[in-house]
C-alpha cells in the first residue's frame, strides 16, 4: 500500500481528493505521517449548516443528531447534500514518527486544521452547545490529519470562534488584500454581516483611509452586528451599506448610491445564482473575485462573455503562503471590537410599496430632458431598464408602437453612457431611398458613381465613430443591407462605396421598431442572425392605454410648452383630465401632444373643459351644428333648452356615433369611456339600432 493520503485509509485512486466514505479505516490509532487532534470545536461550511438546519426544522438536538449520523456513516463530516465539510479546532493529542513537522508542533498545542472535514477521518462522541452566528459547534471526538493537511497552531487565549471563522476563507483575504493594491472603488457581496466586514477590512488594510468600500448585503442576510465596537468598525471599513435583494441585480445595482462601476467586486454570498450581480458592477477591465464554492465561476464566465464585458474573474485558489500569519494578524485586530457586541437574528422586511429607486430617481433627475415624463409604474419599470442598460456598451432594441418615445429613450440611453460625449448619428430606415441606402451608410469615394461628390463623401459609420448609431424602424431596413450592416458588427469595418481600403469602426447601435420583429424573422423578412446581434438588450415601450397614470404629467407637460409657444396659458378641468385617461390613444404620446396643441387653440375659456375635450375628441359629432339640432326635423332648439336635455342629446349622439364608427358595443363603450353594460343600457334608453 502507497503512503500517498487517502489509499491507507480509503480505496481511492492515487493523487485523487477522498469523496466517498472512509470505510477501510477510521480507527483512533495513527499512521507514522499522521497526527491525531482532540476535538474542541467544529466550523461547518455555511451551505451545510444552513441546509441541516432547514432540514430538522432547526431542533438542536436534531441538528446534533444529524451531524453525528453523517460522520459515524460516511467517516468523515462530508454532507451529501451539500458535498461540503467545515474546519476543526482541538489540541494535538499524537503525532507520528514520519509526520513533516516544519512548524515544530507538539502535542498539547492548541490547532485548527485548515482542511476540509470533508477529506479527514472524523470521529464524533457529542455535541454540546451550538453557536448559529458562526456556524459552529462544540464537540468532542477526534481527527486524523494528514502531513500535507495545512494545521495552524493558535494562540490559546484568541477567539477560537472568530479565528475559524477567519481561516475557513483559506488565503482568499490575503489575496484580497493584494488585489486592492491600486484600486479606488469596491463592493463587496454577501448575504452575512461578519463575512462582508472581514472582508472589508482586508481591503482597509491595503487602502488606509483612501477609497470607497460598499457593503452590499442581500436582503435575507439572517446575522447582523451590533454594540460594542461594532459601529465603530462598520463606519472604519465601509463608506456605504445596502440591504438589497441579490438575486435580482439590476434592481439591487440601481439602489445602490453609486454613479460609477467599482474597480473591484468580491462576491462573498452563499447563495446559488448571486454571480449576476458583480459582472455587472465591475467596470470594464476590473476585477471580480468569487470568494467560494458556492458561486459558479462557469456561469460567471459565461455572463461575462454574453455581455461582451473584459473583466478579470478570478475565483477561490486554495492557500496562499504566509495566509495563515495574515489572517491571525487580522483577527487581532478586529477581535476588540467584536467584544460585548450583541449578534441578533434578522428576519426579511416586508416588501415596500413598489416605487423608483433613489438612485434611478437622482439619475432621472440628473438626465432626463423636459420632455420626458412620467409617473406611472409601467415606465418606472422601463426607466429602471434604461438606467442599467445605459452604462453597458451593448445594443439594444426598443420595442413600441408608433408614437410611445422611442426616440426619447434612445436619447436618454445615449446621454447617460461612456458615449455621451461622442457624436449620436439618428437614422430613420425607412425613409431611405433603397438606391441611396448603402452609399449613405457607408460613405462613397470620389467618382463612384455619375454625380458623387468629388472629394467623396462620409457615410453614417464614419460620422458616428467612437459614438452611437440611432436606427429608427429597423425592420424596414431592406434584406441586401441587413447582410451588410451585419457583416459591419460582426467585422467592425466596412469599405466605402467604390473604395478598396477597410475602414475601421467602433461604433454602439441602438435600434427601434414598432414592428414584431420576431415574426419578419420566420417570415424571412428580417435575417435571425442580425437580430440576435442587435437585440442584446430588449426594452419594450408600453402604449399610453397600459399607463394611464402617466397622461396628467403629460398633458402638464404639454400645456406649459405649447402654452408659452402659443401664447395662452392654459389649466385644465378635472372632469376633462379623467375623460383624457378614459380615451384610447392609439396614437399613444405623440397623439395626445397633438391633442393637447389643438385644445390650447381651441378652448374657449381659459381652463379646457370636459366639453372642449369631447369636441377635440369626437369633432364629427360637432360637425355642422349638429350639437343643440333636433336631426329627426331639422328645427332649432328653444334657446332656453335645460342642462339635463342637452347633456341627454349629447350622450345620444356621441353613442350613436360611436356604434357607428366602432361596429362592436366593446369597443364602442371603450371609445366613450364606460362599461359595456352601460352602452348596451344607454343604446335602449335612447333607441338606438
Amino acid at each position: 500500500m502507497t503512503t500517498t493520503y487517502g489509499t491507507k485509509r480509503v480505496l481511492e485512486p492515487q493523487y485523487v481528493l477522498p469523496t466517498s466514505a472512509w470505510k477501510l479505516d477510521n480507527s483512533r490509532d495513527i499512521y507514522p505521517d499522521e497526527m491525531r487532534v482532540s476535538i474542541k470545536r467544529i466550523h461547518l461550511e455555511g451551505t451545510s449548516f444552513k441546509q441541516i438546519c432547514t432540514e430538522t426544522n432547526n431542533n438542536e438536538e436534531k441538528i446534533r443528531q444529524k451531524i453525528i449520523d453523517i460522520t459515524i456513516r460516511r467517516g468523515k463530516m462530508h454532507n451529501p447534500v451539500t458535498d461540503t465539510g467545515g474546519l476543526v479546532c482541538g489540541t494535538i493529542e499524537e503525532i507520528g514518527a514520519e509526520y513533516e513537522n516544519p512548524n515544530g508542533l507538539k502535542p498539547g498545542d492548541t490547532v485548527i486544521c485548515n482542511a476540509s472535514l470533508a477529506s479527514m477521518p472524523i470521529y464524533i462522541e457529542n455535541i454540546g452547545e451550538i453557536d448559529r452566528t458562526f456556524n459552529q459547534m462544540e464537540a468532542r471526538g477526534y481527527v486524523i490529519a494528514h502531513d500535507r493537511i495545512q494545521v495552524v497552531k493558535v494562540d490559546k487565549n484568541a477567539p477560537t470562534n472568530l479565528l475559524l471563522f477567519v481561516l475557513d476563507q483559506s488565503g482568499t483575504l490575503l489575496r484580497l488584500n493584494r488585489l486592492a493594491e491600486g484600486k479606488n472603488r469596491f463592493l463587496i457581496v454577501g448575504n452575512n454581516m461578519i463575512t462582508n466586514l472581514l472582508f472589508g477590512y482586508a481591503i482597509r488594510r491595503k487602502i488606509g483611509d483612501t477609497g470607497e468600500i460598499v457593503c452590499l448585503l442581500d436582503k435575507k442576510t439572517g446575522i447582523s452586528l451590533s454594540g460594542g465596537g461594532i459601529d465603530s468598525l462598520l463606519s472604519k471599513v465601509f463608506n456605504q451599506i445596502h440591504f438589497l435583494d441579490i438575486l435580482k441585480p439590476v434592481e439591487a445595482l440601481e439602489k445602490l448610491n453609486a454613479d460609477d462601476l467599482f474597480d473591484l467586486s468580491v462576491n462573498c454570498a452563499e447563495i446559488p445564482g448571486a454571480e449576476t450581480i458583480n459582472i455587472l458592477a465591475t467596470r470594464p477591465k476590473g476585477t471580480v473575485l468569487f470568494a467560494n464554492l458556492i458561486n459558479n465561476l462557469n456561469i460567471a464566465l459565461y455572463i461575462t462573455e454574453s455581455i461582451s464585458k473584459d473583466l478579470d474573474v478570478r475565483s477561490a485558489e486554495g492557500f496562499l503562503a504566509d495566509y495563515d500569519r495574515f489572517d491571525m494578524e487580522l483577527v487581532s485586530e478586529v477581535a476588540p471590537y467584536f467584544e460585548n457586541a450583541t449578534v441578533e437574528t434578522l428576519k426579511e422586511t416586508e416588501e415596500q410599496e413598489w416605487e423608483m429607486s433613489p438612485y434611478t430617481k437622482s439619475l432621472v433627475e440628473k438626465s432626463l430632458s423636459d420632455d420626458f415624463v412620467f409617473k406611472s409604474r409601467a415606465m418606472q419599470v422601463v426607466m429602471e431598464e434604461i438606467m442599467k442598460v445605459s452604462k453597458y456598451d451593448c445594443n439594444v432594441i426598443i420595442f413600441g408602437s408608433t408614437g410611445v418615445g422611442k426616440e426619447k429613450v434612445a436619447n436618454l440611453i445615449q446621454k447617460n453612457s461612456d458615449r455621451k460625449m461622442q457624436p449620436f448619428v439618428k437614422i430613420n430606415c425607412g425613409a431611405i431611398s433603397p438606391n441611396l441606402i448603402e452609399s449613405e451608410f457607408f460613405g462613397y469615394e470620389k467618382g463612384a458613381f455619375t454625380g458623387a461628390n468629388t472629394t467623396g463623401k462620409k457615410g453614417y459609420f464614419e460620422t458616428a465613430n467612437n459614438g452611437v448609431m440611432f436606427l429608427d424602424e429597423i425592420g424596414e431596413l431592406p434584406l441586401e443591407m441587413q447582410a451588410k450592416l451585419l457583416r459591419v458588427i460582426q467585422d467592425g469595418e466596412f469599405y466605402r462605396v467604390g473604395g478598396t481600403t477597410p475602414i475601421k469602426t467602433n461604433v454602439r447601435i441602438i435600434s427601434a421598431t414598432n414592428r414584431d420583429l420576431e415574426k419578419f424573422v420566420e417570415e424571412g423578412l428580417f435575417r435571425r442572425d442580425l437580430y440576435y446581434r442587435l437585440n442584446v438588450v430588449p426594452i419594450r415601450i408600453p402604449d399610453l392605454a397600459d399607463r394611464t397614470d402617466d397622461i396628467p404629467a403629460l398633458v402638464s407637460l404639454f400645456l406649459g410648452k405649447y402654452g408659452k409657444k402659443f401664447g395662452a396659458k392654459r389649466g385644465i378641468a378635472d372632469s376633462a383630465m379623467d375623460y383624457l385617461k378614459r380615451l384610447p390613444w392609439p396614437g399613444n404620446v405623440r397623439e395626445l401632444e397633438n391633442s393637447v396643441q389643438r385644445l390650447i387653440i381651441s378652448a374657449q375659456g381659459e381652463d379646457i373643459t370636459l366639453m372642449d375635450v369631447m369636441r377635440e375628441s369626437h369633432g364629427e359629432l360637432f360637425e355642422g351644428g349638429s350639437y343643440g339640432r333636433d336631426e329627426t326635423e331639422g328645427t332649432e332648439r328653444e334657446a332656453e333648452i335645460d342642462l339635463q336635455s342637452a347633456v341627454e342629446e349629447y350622450e345620444k349622439g356621441l353613442i350613436k356615433y360611436a356604434c357607428e364608427k366602432y361596429g362592436s358595443t366593446r369597443k364602442a363603450a371603450k371609445a366613450v369611456g364606460i362599461s359595456q353594460t352601460q352602452l348596451v343600457r344607454k343604446k335602449k334608453k335612447y333607441e338606438i339600432e
